[in-house]
């Protein structure tokens, strides 16, 4: 077979898209760090409070994975020993909460375990005293474990599914318990999982904002996201410079320090054709109902109680000009970051498919890599330096648009990155050269071969696109006002004025904005 040529089409869109990137990561942080120091702020001291919000951004952190990972184990555990009715419902709507926006959550905790919800109602009815408050430790660590023990529990079951027939049924013969048969078949699969995911949802609770901004209550309970937000408001430029720095230390050396950890090569079981369950007594499989009646409580009762609440205190008040404004925001936004996301990584991808072609796997992972870096990047400081960079331009009709437009686009490129690079490389494997001596190039070739092979991915990408930048609450905190309002922010103030009524509708519409933007995109013929 002929050697496949490189030509400067083949790098360049990869190349214009990292640079574009990069470019605005430096010059975002540049213009930071500049503008304070030109503010005669170049001095920081590492007083009690930062101490205390260094402390508690990890303490909170490792206590809520450490409770998704073992409520996780215990669930999965569960599922595996007992068949029911709705247990594939089940399982779709544990993969569904780590995607919900944080604000839908929280407000539906609220009208569940908050001082006027459902569960204080009922203890109000029957004279009993009802003290929890989610404002604190409590509900941070109640929101997190909600976000993170469903997506961890579906891959363990997932995974404890692929344990060999015979090893259950050997384990059967030789009356294990539950510890020696969680020892001896269960825990080898688990292990496997546990690093990775354990990474995911520290780095998820790591860099949380909008469920600790709402849940703090108090600067007792401040994360660095938090921190560095408050700072900026509070125009301490050289406070926010600092937090970023530590930020971006930390995530970037957690990312490495979790890629070599991470075994390279890992053996592979084979599914079973028919799932086998052990028989065990009574008392297990009342227990085992008992806890998943209990995590199925936990994890739909919050959405549920949003629509019990806009049923039962609806009013055609709720229906104001804010709310229709700040929903048509939200869906212009969320089309345009979808698309400029789609934009750079499709760019990257087109690059990084044909390096792999010719065996360029190292640059390869760089320009995915680059391409991934604004996860280790605090969206608002991102937004904050290209805020200070075009600062003569505030004025210009569209710029607080165009900022949070861009914000949101780089906020879902590492997802998109994620869901398309592998599918697309193995594509251009196997017909970049057919297209070739067809003449199929550039924008022909991906709508002929790359669109119509991967349709179904390329939409589902596009809509998980438009859901992030519906749904995210980081830069439009800084700059939302009366007069550029999204949902997620409209919902905020509702919330924050303790108006849990109307913020269940609002809740409501942003829940099924959500919902139907994934449905109506996985639908596409």
């Amino acid at each position: 077979m002929a050697k496949f040529r490189q030509s400067i089409s083949d790098y360049l869109p990869g190349a214009m898209a990292v640079i574009f990137i990069t470019v605005v990561i430096i010059c975002a942080l540049f213009t930071l760090w500049l503008f304070a120091y030109q503010q005669g702020e170049s001095e920081v001291n590492l007083d009690p409070y930062l101490q205390h919000v260094l402390f508690f951004t990890f303490y909170q952190a490792i206590i809520s994975t450490l409770l998704s990972l073992v409520l996780a184990v215990i669930v999965a555990k569960s599922l595996l020993s007992i068949n029911f009715k709705g247990k594939s419902f089940l399982l779709n709507c544990y993969s569904l909460t780590f995607a919900l926006p944080s604000l839908v959550v929280i407000t539906g905790l609220l009208s569940v375990y908050g001082t006027q919800g459902i569960i204080a109602n009922i203890c109000h009815y029957f004279e009993l005293n009802y003290s929890l408050s989610l404002y604190g430790i409590k509900g941070i660590l109640m929101a997190h474990v909600f976000f993170n023990f469903p997506l961890a529990t579906k891959i363990y079951y997932q995974s404890l599914l692929l344990i060999p027939n015979e090893q259950k049924k050997l384990a059967q013969q030789l009356n294990f318990n539950l510890w020696q048969s969680f020892k001896y078949l269960e825990w080898p699969i688990v292990a496997k999982q546990l690093l990775p995911m354990g990474g995911l949802i520290f780095m998820f609770c790591f860099s949380s904002f909008a469920t600790v901004l709402t849940l703090g209550g108090s600067p007792k309970y401040t994360t660095i996201e938090v921190a560095i937000y408050q700072a900026i408001r509070d125009f301490e430029l050289s406070q926010a410079v600092v937090l970023s720095l530590v930020q971006l230390l930390f995530c970037i050396g957690f990312m490495l320090l979790l890629r070599l950890l991470t075994p390279k090569h890992s053996p592979q079981l084979i599914a079973n054709k028919e799932y086998y369950i052990a028989r065990t007594s009574l008392v297990k499989k009342g227990i085992a109902v008992i806890v998943i009646l209990m995590s199925a409580v936990y994890i739909l009762s919050p959405l549920l109680a949003i629509i019990l609440d806009t049923i039962c205190y609806f009013s055609t008040e709720f229906i104001s000009f804010s709310l229709i404004q700040s929903l048509l925001t939200s869906f212009i936004v969320a089309f345009c970051s979808a698309i400029l996301a789609m934009i750079l990584a499709l760019s990257i991808l087109w690059t990084n498919s044909r390096l792999r072609l010719v065996g360029h796997t190292l640059v390869s992972d760089y320009l995915l890599f680059l391409g991934s870096l604004i996860l280790a990047i605090p969206n608002m400081v991102l937004s904050v330096g290209c805020f200070l960079l075009f600062i003569s331009m505030t004025d210009v009709p569209g710029f607080i648009f165009v900022l949070v437009v861009v914000s949101n686009a780089l906020l879902a490129l590492p997802f998109i990155l994620r869901n398309l690079a592998t599918p697309l490389a193995d594509l251009t494997k196997r017909y970049q050269y057919l297209a070739l001596s067809l003449n199929i190039t550039g924008l022909n070739y991906l709508n002929v071969v790359e669109f119509r092979a991967l349709k179904q991915l390329f939409t589902y990408s596009f809509a998980f696109a438009c859901v992030i930048s519906v749904g995210d609450f980081g830069i439009i905190a800084l700059f939302g006002s009366q007069d550029f309002m999204t949902l997620p922010y409209y919902l905020f103030e509702l919330v924050s004025h303790y108006r849990y009524q109307e913020a269940s509708f609002s809740a409501l519409i942003l829940l099924i904005t959500s919902y139907l933007l994934i449905n109506s995109f996985e639908r596409t013929p």
